[in-house]
C-alpha cells in the first residue's frame, strides 16, 4: 500500500550498504537456480525479457524473484510469481517486443527494497549505459558471481549493428545495440538483466549475443519503445478496464501458504525504506 513514488531508486549515491540498489532482482526456478535478471518497477510488478522467461511460463510453480539488497533486519526478500504478461506481437526468439511484465503474488519484502523509473531519455549512439548481471551467460568461461556486478557499454548505431550481425539476426524497432567490453570477463549478458542510464531503466538484456565473443554487440530491448505495453499492463494489474492486447501465462497450480504467528507479526511492521526509518536499523 506504500505509494510507488516513496520508494523510487535515487541513483547509486542513494544505495545503502554494498549493493546496487533494492530494485535489482533475479528470477529463480523451483530448484533455486538462476533464470533471468529483472528490475523492480512497482509493488507487484517486475520487468524482464520475454525471451528469457517464456520457456518457464507454462508452469510457474516454485518460480520466484529475489532481491539483491539485504538488510540485517530482513527475514526474507523473496516473492512468488503469479502471472507473466507478454506483448501480443512477441514471438519467441525474435527481438521485437522482447519484454515481459511479471506479476508477483505479494511484494518483495525488505527495508532496502525500492523501485526504478522507466526510461524518459532517447537512447542514442555513443551514449554510455550500465548493465547488471551475475555472469550466468559466461558459465563456460568462469563461475558466476554470487553477488551482482555491473559493466559499462556504449550504444552503437543500427547501421553499425547490422553490419556486424550481417544476416545472422534481424534487428527490430524496439531494440538497441551496444558494444561489449573487450575483456570477456567484464562482459555481462544475463537475459532480462537491466540496462540503466542515470536513475532510469532504459533497457533489458535481450538475446542474440554472448560473452564468449565480445566482438558481437549486445542486444537490448529499448524500454522507451515498449513503455506503453508496460504501463498498460500495470493499469490492468491495478484493476483498471483497458483495451490492451496481451497474452497471459498463469500458474498451473497454487500452493496455499500458512504463516506463523511470528511472520504475521513481522508483516505488521514497516518493511520498506521511508524518510522516517533508517534502513540499517531494525
Amino acid at each position: 500500500n506504500t505509494p510507488k513514488f516513496r520508494r523510487i531508486w535515487g541513483g547509486v549515491e542513494s544505495n545503502t550498504g554494498p549493493n546496487f540498489g533494492g530494485w535489482l532482482l533475479r528470477i529463480l526456478n523451483a530448484d533455486g537456480n538462476f533464470i533471468c535478471g529483472a528490475a523492480y518497477y512497482a509493488p507487484v510488478i517486475v520487468i524482464t525479457s520475454a525471451n528469457c522467461i517464456y520457456p518457464y511460463s507454462q508452469s510457474l510453480e516454485g518460480v520466484t524473484v529475489e532481491g539483491s539488497a539485504f538488510s540485517e533486519c530482513d527475514r526474507e526478500n523473496v516473492a512468488d510469481i503469479e502471472t507473466v504478461k507478454f506483448p501480443a506481437k512477441f514471438i519467441y526468439q525474435k527481438l521485437y517486443m522482447d519484454v515481459a511484465v511479471v506479476r508477483l503474488r505479494e511484494p518483495v519484502m525488505g527495508r532496502l527494497t525500492e523501485f526504478i523509473r522507466l526510461c524518459t531519455v532517447k537512447v542514442q549512439p555513443k551514449m554510455q549505459l550500465v548493465v547488471f548481471g551475475w555472469g550466468f551467460d559466461s558459465i563456460e568461461m568462469y563461475m558466476p558471481s554470487p553477488d551482482p556486478r555491473n559493466a559499462t557499454v556504449t550504444i552503437i548505431s543500427d547501421k553499425e549493428c547490422k553490419r556486424t550481425f550481417k544476416s545472422d539476426i534481424e534487428l527490430s524497432s524496439t531494440s538497441i545495440c551496444a558494444s561489449q567490453p573487450k575483456n570477456s570477463r567484464q562482459c555481462l549478458y544475463d537475459g532480462g538483466s537491466p540496462l540503466i542510464y542515470g536513475k532510469e531503466l532504459c533497457g533489458v538484456v535481450s538475446f542474440g549475443s554472448y560473452c564468449g565473443d565480445t566482438s558481437i554487440p549486445g542486444m537490448y530491448t529499448n524500454i522507451r519503445r515498449v513503455r506503453k505495453f508496460i504501463t498498460d499492463a500495470e493499469k490492468s494489474i491495478n484493476g483498471e478496464d483497458i483495451n490492451s492486447s496481451t497474452t497471459l501465462a498463469t500458474k498451473v497450480t497454487k500452493k496455499t501458504k500458512t504463516k506463523s504467528n511470528a511472520t504475521m507479526k513481522s508483516m505488521k511492521k514497516p518493511l520498506y525504506r521511508s524518510v522516517m526509518v533508517d534502513p540499517m536499523e531494525c
